[in-house]
């Protein structure tokens, strides 16, 4: 039987001077680092290499059409729609960059994310139509394909924007589509309201998952556990039974876990919110999973974590339980080793030019 874990978010994006993991208890993580084997690979964004374990490659997935086949009301995956995701966000200026920042659930409520989807669909009508299927996560539908390369909106969180814009044949569409979302939105009373209430405004929606599918995906196992709509997309197109994580059922079949909940805090640098996320993964999946790997009630582990970086490859079998020389690797000092080396001084100050009379 075969486990394969994807978190995104594992590995703390930014060196700190004190390890981000240091002082926690992570038993069981230690166990899979130092007993299996790991790598760290060259960084490949993260819904890249989630779509590739359901067999898709390319520069033009179709993401956002399966992030909305995940949804709770998803609609045929054969609908003849072609989709966009389109996600409010806050942009504003830091220095000389405008910045782009992304909302949670919690920080914009139902009621006011249906009344800026309605102000946007007056707007676009011609183009197509916007619909709400969470507060925070917005789609437009199209009567027809378009040739534009746009950038995932986990990409751009917190990066200046100037560095993602559209490309492609369409991409003055987009573009211009775009800014006008903004005007309109930057201007709606809401917005004006949220600022004036000391809350970030909701002006501008990012443009994003443009692609078509050339194939459709392949169950990668025989169960995906996933809570995220792209996630569960995927396991829907593929016709893969999908359910929510739970080690025990997962520990009945071959099973694809995806696990995000340190996604979002690792990409806010939420030391504390991540550092509880990874003590609940401890205690629920590396703790159990390591002690299923010396059981021997699992034939293979492979636990995949991107990060900004790079990624993180563990691969644990049951054969690996014997190899008693292999000592724990804690999870800490693996992040000391992958952070950006500092930059040293030379002990010696530069050298000066010859001074000469005048």
């Amino acid at each position: 039987m075969q486990i394969q874990l994807l978190i995104p978010g594992l590995l703390w994006p930014t060196a700190t001077l004190l390890g981000p993991a240091a002082g926690l208890a992570l038993d069981g993580l230690a166990a899979l680092l130092g007993r299996g084997t790991h790598s760290m690979l060259g960084f490949e964004p993260y819904d890249r290499q989630l779509a590739r374990l359901f067999g898709l490659e390319g520069d033009a997935l179709p993401l956002a059409a399966l992030r909305r086949l995940g949804e709770t009301d998803a609609p045929p995956p054969t609908d003849g729609n072609h989709w966009l995701c389109a996600d409010p966000v806050n942009l504003s200026f830091a220095r000389e960059h405008m910045l782009l920042q992304a909302f949670d659930d919690d920080q914009l409520p139902a009621e006011e994310s249906a009344q800026l989807v309605a102000a946007l669909n007056e707007v676009f009508a011609d183009l197509g139509r916007f619909e709400a299927c969470t507060p925070t996560r917005w789609y437009l539908r199209l009567p027809q394909a378009s040739r534009v390369t746009l950038y995932p909106l986990d990409d751009v969180v917190g990066r200046p924007v100037k560095h993602f814009l559209p490309e492609g044949e369409d991409a003055r569409l987009w573009q211009r589509t775009m800014n006008e979302a903004q005007i309109v939105l930057h201007n709606h009373a809401l917005s004006r309201a949220r600022e004036a209430s000391g809350l970030r405004a909701v002006n501008s929606v990012w443009l994003w998952g443009a692609g078509e599918f050339e194939r459709m995906p392949q169950a990668p196992a025989a169960l995906v556990q996933a809570t995220d709509p792209l996630s569960i997309g995927l396991a829907r197109a593929s016709q893969c039974p999908v359910a929510t994580p739970d080690l025990a059922s997962a520990l009945r079949q071959d099973t694809l876990v995806v696990i995000d909940s340190l996604h979002k805090p690792a990409q806010r640098l939420d030391l504390d919110a991540w550092r509880r996320g990874l003590e609940a993964l401890e205690r629920d999946w590396f703790a159990p999973l390591a002690e299923a790997l010396r059981r021997g009630r699992i034939d293979t582990l492979r636990l995949t974590a991107p990060g900004d970086r790079g990624t993180l490859v563990v691969a644990n079998r049951r054969s690996d339980h014997w190899k008693f020389w292999r000592k724990p690797y804690a999870f800490d000092a693996l992040l000391k080793s992958t952070a950006p080396a500092p930059i040293t001084l030379p002990d010696a100050p530069p050298p000066t030019a010859p001074h000469t009379d005048r």
